[in-house]
């Protein structure tokens, strides 16, 4: 009984770090794209922040697939059946952020003068 509480704890321990650097990541990689949208001028304003958005769906879809892709290796090793599909719909959802933030970025978003 202890034993699978040390596990448990490990294994709860091993999950929170994991979590940390995606979170710091993250925020990391947001504040870079900030850095661009704050300095454009008012003519680029809005295609910065179309690229803005596309870049943050695309890093955020690619996070959240390969979160997918650690909760289904982990599930695999466990032999967790209800975690494994979990995991694949996961990495699914990933793969449709990641096409949603790439057709943002294919908007086109200029304005016709005519």
């Amino acid at each position: 009984m202890k034993n699978m509480i040390s596990e448990r704890k490990m294994k709860d321990e091993r999950t929170a770090r994991i979590l940390k650097v995606i979170g710091s990541t993250a925020v990391l990689m947001l504040t870079v794209f900030c850095m661009n949208a704050f300095a454009a001028s008012g003519g680029d304003a809005i295609s910065t922040a179309k690229n803005l958005l596309s870049k943050a769906a695309t890093a955020g879809g690619g996070l959240w697939a390969v979160w997918g892709l650690v909760t289904l290796g982990m599930s695999i090793k466990d032999s967790n059946g209800p975690g494994i599909g979990n995991a694949i719909w996961q990495i699914l959802g990933g793969a449709i952020i990641i096409a949603a933030g790439v057709a943002i970025g294919a908007l086109d978003l200029t304005m016709a003068t005519a």
